[in-house]
């Protein structure tokens, strides 16, 4: 084996297989888990993704940062204002979608790493530690500077670039529920002599009659059909005390209106583009495809990004450039002796870490839907500081391990506090009190983090 890992490109490849295997096992829980769990493995993925830039920069660089939230909030907001301003690519002219608004994000990232990092090189300490802390205070906030760029204090709600015919996730259950339509795409309006179960969705070959009562601020179903010589304004939306008469008329891609009910004879052939559909979206805003999850695609999107950084981040950390990282880290007069250049090692840290940090911003974007200052304050950088530092500030498992702990720990404060019928303030801040006494046992007990006294301990039990 050590002969082989002597080849060139052995340790790359290594790398290749190690990370797509834990992609590809990934994908399969993704596959077989329900939204909720979707939705924490998204979570995971982001906090993983960012804090291997931390480990970098902390851990090999031996730098403190208190600031990579804000450059998350880099990577957010340059995504949410590509895609939502941008229909095309610059220069390439191809349409704008997520994974070249990412690519835009990332660039974004290595510039302002590039400029905190030539302003931080030459501090140490505390001096850092207080640069860090002002970019975590001042870059979200510049968006109440510009509210009509960034959304001010409200933020901007994004449209993300889903899959075509994605739109929502699906309640259990849910998609039994709804109409079925001709493959060809033809949907036909029902006759009225059809009867359905009261709890089913009206379809073509079920449509009830119409005599049944309904109160007014009851759903429609089978025996609950109005009377059909109830009266609307053109504008209302149909209850049961406005149903129109049938004998209006409407264009086939039209919303059914009062004024344009079509016959209980007519048929129509909504425009789909030539995509078949299986159901209708209950809200009415667009035809969706029943087989789509949103928390799953979001899972899928942040675990491949956190494979990608990953294997960016291990050749890395286990090539020349994380010798450097190390060298100027533990001395870093014996690394200039050496002829390395501290400042050029201090700056490579920042724009690596600022790069995964706006890949991982980008990724929370799609998340939430939504980019504010709000979701990037200072509690996010403190967040990531201390999950690296639970887990192993040295360690890219350790990172993983610290993602886990910040998305579980506040769930299990949640439950706990349901359990014990604590006060919401108590529940809200129980998260952070935990956070602090953790940081304080593992920096007196455990310094190397959860991750370096395994480490430790696997060392003593072998005795190497």
């Amino acid at each position: 084996m050590r002969n082989l890992m002597r080849l060139p490109g052995a340790r790359l490849v290594l790398h290749a297989v190690v990370v797509i295997v834990i992609w590809l096992v990934m994908v399969q829980v993704n596959d077989r888990v329900d939204p909720l769990m979707n939705y924490y493995i998204a979570l995971v993925a982001m906090y993983a993704t960012a804090m291997f830039g931390m480990v970098i920069l902390v851990g090999l660089s031996g730098q403190v940062s208190l600031g990579n939230g804000a450059l998350m909030a880099i990577g957010g907001y340059l995504f949410a204002l590509t895609t939502l301003n941008w229909q095309t690519v610059p220069i390439l002219g191809v349409p704008m979608n997520g994974i070249w608004a990412m690519v835009f994000a990332a660039v974004g990232g290595v510039v302002f790493g590039l400029l905190i990092g030539v302003l931080g090189a030459r501090l140490r300490g505390p001096y850092l530690a207080g640069l860090t802390l002002g970019i975590a205070v001042g870059i979200p906030a510049i968006a109440n500077r510009f509210p009509d760029l960034l959304g001010g204090e409200t933020g901007l709600q994004l449209t993300v670039p889903y899959p075509e015919g994605g739109y929502a996730a699906l309640d259990a259950g849910f998609e039994d529920q709804f109409a079925e339509v001709a493959p060809s795409g033809e949907a036909l309006l029902p006759s009225a002599d059809a009867s359905l179960a009261p709890e089913e969705l009206l379809t073509a070959d079920n449509f009830p009659s119409a005599d049944a009562t309904v109160a007014p601020e009851d759903l429609l179903t089978a025996d609950t059909f109005p009377s059909a010589d109830a009266t609307v304004a053109p504008g209302d939306l149909l209850t049961a005390d406005n149903f129109p008469s049938a004998d209006a008329s409407a264009s086939a891609g039209d919303l059914l209106t009062p004024d344009s009910f079509p016959s209980g004879a007519a048929s129509l052939s909504p425009d789909l583009g030539g995509t078949d559909i299986s159901g209708v979206d209950p809200t009415g805003t667009s035809d969706i495809d029943l087989g789509f999850i949103l928390e799953r695609w979001q899972a899928s999107l942040a675990v491949a990004v956190a494979c990608i950084v990953a294997f960016v981040a291990l050749n890395l950390v286990r090539g020349r450039q994380g010798r450097v990282w190390k060298a100027v880290r533990d001395d870093p007069v014996a690394a200039a002796v050496s002829g390395i250049s501290p400042a050029g090692s201090k700056v490579s840290a920042f724009v690596v870490s600022s790069l995964f940090a706006s890949l991982a911003g980008a990724v929370f974007a799609q998340i939430l839907s939504y980019v504010g200052p709000g979701a990037f304050g200072l509690g996010l950088s403190l967040s990531l500081l201390v999950g690296v530092v639970l887990g192993g500030r040295s360690s890219l498992v350790g990172a993983v391990i610290g993602a886990v702990l910040l998305v579980w720990l506040p769930q299990f404060v949640l439950s706990l506090s349901e359990d014990r019928g604590w006060d919401e303030q108590v529940t809200n801040n129980a998260p952070n009190l935990i956070y602090g006494l953790l940081v304080v046992l593992v920096v007196l007990i455990a310094p190397g983090g959860l991750m370096g006294s395994m480490q430790t301990l696997v060392a003593k039990v072998t005795k190497r």
